[in-house]
């Protein structure tokens, strides 16, 4: 947990969830859809006795402030509430902690107890541009020189949004091919050493992935996008960039 005082959003979690919940709203998901997201999304933390209060009570008041409570959110919300909500966690901290989060629980219970706002209005995302569209490759350099190849073989879910599907081309050398050989080249099969195949992207982005250091290289064709047989990953950019760094300290190593 990080934490950094006794407010609802001084919990990082806390705060993901807000972000997440909204984010799924200008995405164009409703209000139910935005829930399940959030739920989907953060199914290990409300597996944890710790975090599960966190992410419900979270959800909860997020919904209330934009006039959206459902009323699974503020039962369960509630439910915990009764419970005792989360004071246990703040225990350690002594009795002052204690009476300040209880006092952040109160108001939160006054909120989903009393009248609800009408809905808020939140601006739908525009288009994204600069987004990672399917055909497009990119290369990353790894810091050996060596050179490998993403494309892009389409979107998926990505928790509350959806993102780009990443596989890896079977490509061995350590410089560029032409871009008309980009399509000739064919996607890297499992290894025990390439455990993954397909990832999905969560924070698709032109700073994300120049950040990471990818660069935009040339089209692939777009097949139909069928389940890879070794499941999928999800990761940022540079997660993914940091992934094909191990590799490629793996090959040369092999090597």
């Amino acid at each position: 947990m990080g934490t950094d005082g006794t407010g609802l959003y001084a919990d990082d979690t806390a705060c993901d969830v807000r972000d997440a919940y909204r984010d799924a709203l200008q995405a164009g998901a409703d209000t139910q859809e935005a829930e399940a997201r959030v739920l989907s999304a953060f199914a290990e933390e409300l597996a944890d006795p710790d975090e599960r209060a966190v992410v419900r009570l979270a959800l909860a008041d997020t919904q209330s402030r934009l006039g959206r409570l459902t009323g699974s959110a503020r039962r369960e919300a509630l439910a915990l509430l009764d419970a005792g909500g989360d004071l246990d966690r703040w225990q350690e901290g002594g009795a002052a902690e204690v009476r300040r989060r209880a006092a952040v629980l109160r108001r939160l219970r006054a909120r989903l107890e009393g009248p609800q706002p009408e809905p808020r209005p939140l601006r739908a995302r525009g288009p994204q541009p600069a987004r990672a569209v399917p055909g497009r490759v990119y290369a990353y350099r790894a810091r050996s020189g060596r050179t490998y190849l993403l494309r892009v073989a389409g979107r998926a879910d990505a928790g509350c949004s959806t993102g780009p599907v990443i596989r890896f081309l079977d490509h061995p050398g350590p410089d560029l091919p032409d871009p008309a050989d980009l399509a000739e080249i064919p996607d890297r099969r499992y290894h025990p050493r390439w455990k993954r195949t397909e990832v999905v992207i969560t924070d698709d982005g032109r700073a994300e992935r120049e950040s990471a250091g990818l660069v935009l290289v040339g089209e692939h064709p777009v097949p139909a996008l069928t389940p890879s047989p070794n499941g999928r990953t999800v990761s940022t950019w540079a997660q993914l960039c940091a992934y094909l760094e191990t590799r490629d300290d793996l090959t040369r190593t092999a090597g």
